[in-house]
């Protein structure tokens, strides 16, 4: 199927690790341009040296309030044609391990830049009557997580606002869509898969084949699987669906919705 993305331009966070560098990897398969934005400058040229010209790397923190507004005008003079909102999730903890410190860090690195940017960008997307606003998240949205009680809260709170930016924006011909992983093979999930694995006194394969037997499938994920639902959402095909969280987690959710 030919997804249309050909000189489209989308903006990817966290692109350099995990699910955010499979999305702009298949996006950039498909003709894609992709401002790919991380943290490491060095990371980020070595992998714009491996994807080539259509690919910009973006040095940034997603946390600083300062940093988010320059990439805002930085993306508008990209024309962007969407934005996948992504970035490593809060650390792992249980309530009582938790101080104050670590809810409003992770207010910052999980819910705050995305509204900002969602602002930023929401101008032009409008003039251009035309978007798409892709958010990953997690399935504790839907199945929260153990001993991941910040993720569980602030992923809760981006489905709310996502849900009602949907609302907003539709008849703009802007979708607003989640996508929600559940184990995958990445650098995410091998923090949690410690954690666990410390609390149970288990090894970390003992953890993982645990933690794979959840899933209907019986396996971890694999990013470019997830990549390719992400390019399609992303895509003029998907002009139907929005204001949804999809779940790509191999059957680990219980609940009757999925």
């Amino acid at each position: 199927m030919d997804l249309q993305l050909k000189n489209s331009t989308f903006c990817v966070g966290g692109v350099t690790s995990g699910l955010g560098r499979a999305v702009a990897i298949r996006l950039l398969a498909e003709g894609a341009n992709v401002v790919g934005v991380a943290r490491g400058q060095e990371k980020l040229d070595a992998m714009a040296e491996e994807m080539g010209g259509n690919f910009t790397p973006y040095s940034a923190d997603l946390t600083d309030a300062t940093a988010v507004k320059i990439l805002g005008e930085f993306l508008v003079t990209k024309e962007v044609t969407g934005c996948v909102f992504n970035a490593g999730g809060p650390p792992t903890g249980r309530i009582e391990e938790l101080e104050m410190k670590h809810w409003d860090q992770a207010y910052a690195s999980t819910f705050r830049w995305k509204v900002q940017l969602t602002e930023a960008l929401l101008p032009v997307l409008r003039a251009a009557k035309y978007g798409r606003l892709l958010f990953l998240e997690s399935v504790s949205i839907k199945q929260p997580i153990d001993n991941l009680v910040l993720s569980n809260a602030m992923r809760a709170a981006v489905a709310g606002f996502v849900k009602t930016l949907s609302r907003e924006v539709g008849e703009d011909g802007i979708t607003a869509n989640i996508l929600a992983p559940g184990y995958h093979s990445t650098p995410r999930i091998t923090s949690v898969l410690e954690k666990s694995a410390s609390m149970q006194g288990l090894s970390m394969e003992e953890t993982e084949a645990s933690f794979a037997a959840e899933t209907a499938t019986k396996k971890l994920g694999d990013p470019a699987d997830f990549a390719d639902t992400a390019a399609f959402l992303l895509s003029p095909q998907a002009r139907y669906i929005t204001g949804q969280t999809i779940t790509v987690d191999g059957g680990l959710v219980r609940h009757i919705t999925g």
